[in-house]
């Protein structure tokens, strides 16, 4: 009886130390998943500043060529 009381004693224990892995990896998981959300947003923002850089430069470069075909003419 006692080698299936202390059998049932390891078997308790582990499962409270899995228990409290469990919570670790979901803590893990949760701030895991908080950093990737806040590397998104960084992300596309970062797109969205490109666009607007690649706009100003589309803009700059046909100012740019106008500027020098009018100095062309005179």
């Amino acid at each position: 009886m006692k080698v299936i009381e202390r059998r049932a004693q390891k078997d308790e224990e582990k499962m409270e130390i899995q228990e409290i892995q469990l919570k670790e990896a979901k803590h893990i998981a949760e701030d895991d998943d908080r950093k990737y959300e806040e590397v998104a947003e960084r992300a596309e923002f970062s797109e969205g500043q490109v666009q607007q850089l690649e706009e100003q430069l589309r803009i700059m470069d046909q100012t740019l060529k106008a500027l020098m075909a009018a100095e062309d003419k005179v």
